[in-house]
């Protein structure tokens, strides 16, 4: 997958063509950030951040919502690097907790099937969680295999998820803005979410302590924008993200038949018509974001938006972005994940 020359010449020439598509899709405010060879070319905000139509900035935070995955996934694959975390030994052999389920089942779940989406576990369910399959055996979106992975993690290492990403990420990649956990601060920087008719879907005003899925979240609670988000990509493409070539192949090569179309990396999504690419996805009620990447080319779009229509936006944008023939893929993929 390559990045289109004329589409960087246009959109660097004139914030008309990304009006255009906020307009199609009416999205109240986007950010963009386009990688060439492993390096961000351009970046910009567009649009506005609440009602009062305050412009969006570089710096206006935005729920990442799923694109956590890939970047939790990045540490958990550190932590394998590192030796203290085995793909393929059970969650359960090692988590000091009690099991998450009734089901004899849930003690043979690996990190391995949780990064792949293999856990069989489903995506958010209060305890005890029922198992839809065999862990291993098949594919089924599941957040909570993340989370159940996340508190091993932590479990290792002593510290929180967004403790973790602060030393690991934030701090040496330049990714000030970023945090996987609500604060006040975060408050201060945050776009409204919008929804399809352009009322305000979602404020947030306080950290998520209950329910199925609190923060830090390794499924969901990243709060970036999409330039700080590219940086996590840049050094996937320069450095392998810090990780050996063994565990890069890992993590970027097939670990679980997704769909006819789509095989599941650990951490990624991989289109059959092109497996050098990566991608993920992200949706919360309000926000929709998407990021993708070529490990071979080094070129890659991310794109984050503040309303529930940002998919008919980052679609065609990525059409006409790159030369990649495998979005309608994709986009069957996502339509029918959640």
């Amino acid at each position: 997958m390559l990045l289109r020359p004329e589409f960087l010449k246009n959109i660097q020439t004139s914030d008309a063509l990304m009006q255009a598509y906020m307009t199609a899709a009416h999205v109240p405010g986007a950010t963009l950030a386009l990688i060439q060879g492993g390096e961000i070319v351009f970046s910009a905000a567009y649009g506005v951040r609440d009602t009062r139509g305050t412009p969006m900035t570089e710096g206006v935070l935005m729920e990442c919502a799923s694109l956590t995955k890939s970047l939790f996934a990045l540490l958990a694959m550190q932590e394998v690097d590192a030796g203290k975390l085995d793909l393929d030994k059970p969650i359960m052999d090692v988590l000091q907790e009690e099991p998450w389920s009734d089901d004899p089942r849930f003690l043979t779940i690996t990190p391995r099937h949780a990064l792949c989406h293999a856990t069989g576990l489903p995506n958010w369910e209060a305890k005890p969680m029922h198992m839809l399959f065999d862990p291993g055996t098949k594919y089924s979106y599941s957040g909570e295999g993340y989370f159940l992975l996340q508190h091993l993690v932590e479990q290792i290492e002593g510290k929180n998820m967004n403790e973790l990403f602060d030393q690991r990420f934030f701090r040496p990649w330049g990714m000030e803005s970023s945090t996987a956990y609500w604060t006040p601060a975060v408050g201060a920087a945050f776009s409204v979410g919008f929804n399809r008719e352009g009322g305000v879907r979602k404020v947030r005003d306080a950290r998520r302590t209950t329910g199925n899925g609190p923060e830090p979240n390794a499924a969901w609670s990243l709060y970036s924008y999409s330039r700080d988000y590219a940086q996590i990509l840049c050094h996937l493409i320069r450095e392998r993200g810090g990780l050996s070539q063994e565990s890069f192949d890992r993590m970027t090569s097939p670990q679980n038949a997704a769909t006819p179309a789509v095989d599941w990396g650990l951490g990624f999504g991989i289109p059959k018509k092109d497996p050098n690419v990566l991608w993920h996805w992200g949706d919360n009620s309000g926000f929709q974001s998407f990021a993708v990447w070529d490990k071979v080319t080094g070129d890659g779009v991310v794109v984050h938006t503040n309303c529930d229509s940002g998919r008919e936006l980052y679609f065609p944008l990525l059409k006409d972005a790159t030369d990649g023939a495998f979005f309608d893929d994709v986009k069957a993929f996502i339509d029918q994940a959640e």
